[in-house]
C-alpha cells in the first residue's frame, strides 16, 4: 500500500479502515525531522469517498502544523471529510492559529485523533471539535502515533530531554580493552549509522571520563547535516582539559554541567576562556557523589530549557548506569560487534541490582545487522517507541 492509499473501498471495516488511514497519516509525519522541534511530529491525510483529499505533515517549528497543510492541499474538498490525525490538534494561538478551528471552519465533518496532546496550553482539541459540531473519535494506533511524537510527549510529560543511549560491545560485554582503547568497537557502517543519530540530536552528551580518555570529537561527519548537535560534558569535578577537541567551539558549542560551586575556580576560568559554556546545576539533597536521579533529572530539565529536546548519549559506562538506576533512559540502541577481549571494560556500571527479579527490563523492538555488526533497539517496558 503506498503512503496516500489505502485497500479498495468495502474490502475494510470501518475500524480497519481507520487505522489503515492513520497509519498512512503516520508515514506522512515521520517526514519531520529535527525542524519541527520543540515541536511534535503530526501527519494528517484528509479522506473523502475513499480517496485522499488533502494530506501534510509538521515541517518546521513556526511553519504551517500538519492539519494547515492537508486543509491548504484539500482546499473545498475538505467539506465533508474525515481527518486522520496523529496528535490531537491544538486549540490555542501560538505562532500558528488553532488547528481545531481551521478544521471546523473547513466543514471537515470527523476528525480521528492517534493521542492526544499533553501540553496543557495545547490541549482540548477534542472538547473544541465536539463543540463545533465535529464528530470525534480519540485512541487509533495509539502506540505508533506515540511514537512518532516521542521526543515531544517525553519532553511535555518529564519535563526533561528525550534519551537516546548508544553502546557498542564486544560479544563478552566489553567496551574497551583492558588497555583502555576502544576505537574502535564496532566497523564503519555502525559508526556511520551513530552519524545518523547525532545529525538528528540536539545534543551530544558524554561524561568526563569518556572525555579524558577518548578526547572525542562528537560532531557529525560524513553525511550532510544543517547544524551540529551541541556537546554536553557532565563534569563533577571541572576535568575536562583546555586545548582538546571538545573546547575548540569554532564550530560546535559545548556545555560543560557541574554541580560544583564555579565562583574564583581557576579550572572553570580557563574553560570559559576557550569558550566552553559552565553551567551549574546544584545537587539536592541525598544526593551521591556518583550521581543521583533527582540531580540527573535537573540536568535532563536544564537542557530542555535550552531547547535541547533530544539527546544522544555515548558514553561512558558509569554515566550510563546512573541513567538506566534513574529510569531516564527512553531509548538503547545496541551494537554489538563480533569480537572476544575476553577482559576490558564492562559494558556498563554498578546498578545496584542484586538479584535477578530486580534486573532493569526492556524490550526489544529492532534486530538488524549493519555491516559487520549487529544492532539491537530496545525500550524500557514502561513506553512503547520506534527507531527513526
Amino acid at each position: 500500500m503506498s503512503d496516500d492509499s489505502r485497500p479498495s473501498a468495502g474490502e475494510l471495516a470501518a475500524d480497519e479502515a481507520d487505522r489503515a488511514w492513520m497509519i498512512t497519516a503516520i508515514a506522512f509525519g515521520s517526514r519531520g525531522g529535527r525542524a519541527v522541534r520543540p515541536n511534535p511530529r503530526v501527519g494528517c491525510v484528509l479522506v473523502r469517498g475513499g480517496e485522499v483529499v488533502g494530506r501534510g505533515w509538521h515541517a518546521q517549528a513556526g511553519g504551517p502544523h500538519a492539519e494547515a497543510a492537508a486543509l491548504s492541499e484539500a482546499g473545498e474538498r475538505a467539506a465533508g471529510a474525515t481527518a486522520y490525525v496523529t496528535l490531537e490538534p491544538c486549540n490555542h494561538y501560538g505562532r500558528t492559529a488553532p488547528c481545531t478551528s481551521a478544521l471546523i471552519r473547513a466543514g471537515v465533518k470527523r476528525v480521528v485523533i492517534g493521542c492526544r496532546d499533553p501540553n496543557a496550553v495545547a490541549a482540548g482539541g477534542v472538547e473544541a471539535l465536539r463543540a463545533g459540531g465535529v464528530a470525534v473519535d480519540l485512541g487509533v494506533e495509539t502506540t505508533a502515533c506515540e511514537a512518532l511524537a516521542r521526543v515531544f510527549l517525553v519532553n511535555a510529560r518529564s519535563g526533561r530531554a528525550w534519551v537516546r543511549l548508544k553502546l557498542a560491545v564486544t560479544l563478552d560485554g566489553r567496551i574497551a580493552a583492558t588497555d583502555g582503547t576502544s576505537r574502535w568497537v564496532t566497523g564503519t557502517a555502525a559508526r556511520n549509522q551513530v552519524h545518523r543519530w547525532r545529525a538528528n540530536a540536539d545534543a551530544v552528551l558524554i561524561g568526563s571520563g569518556t572525555a579524558l580518555a577518548d578526547t572525542p570529537r562528537l560532531d557529525v561527519r560524513g553525511i550532510d547535516c544543517d547544524r551540529q548537535p551541541t556537546r554536553v560534558v557532565i563534569d563533577r569535578r571541572l576535568r575536562l582539559q583546555p586545548g582538546t577537541p571538545l573546547t575548540d567551539v569554532r564550530a560546535q558549542a559545548t556545555l560543560l554541567i557541574t554541580d560544583r560551586d564555579l565562583a574564583g575556580d581557576p579550572a572553570a576560568t580557563r574553560l570559559r576562556d576557550e569558550g566552553v559554556e559552565l553551567v551549574r546545576v546544584p545537587a539536592g539533597r541525598g544526593v551521591g557523589a556518583d550521581g543521583g536521579a533527582v540531580w540527573l533529572h535537573a540536568v535532563l530539565a536544564e537542557l530542555l530549557g535550552r531547547g535541547l529536546c533530544s539527546v544522544l548519549v555515548e558514553g561512558g559506562a558509569a554515566l550510563a548506569a546512573a541513567l538506566v538506576a534513574a529510569d531516564l533512559v527512553d531509548r538503547l540502541d545496541l551494537f554489538v560487534a563480533p569480537k572476544l577481549l575476553g577482559a576490558g571494560q564492562s559494558l556498563i556500571g554498578d546498578l545496584g541490582v542484586t538479584t535477578i527479579a530486580a534486573a532493569r527490563s526492556f524490550e526489544i523492538d529492532l534486530l538488524e545487522r549493519v555491516g559487520e555488526d549487529a544492532h539491537v533497539g530496545l525500550v524500557p517496558r514502561r513506553l512503547t517507541c520506534s527507531p527513526d
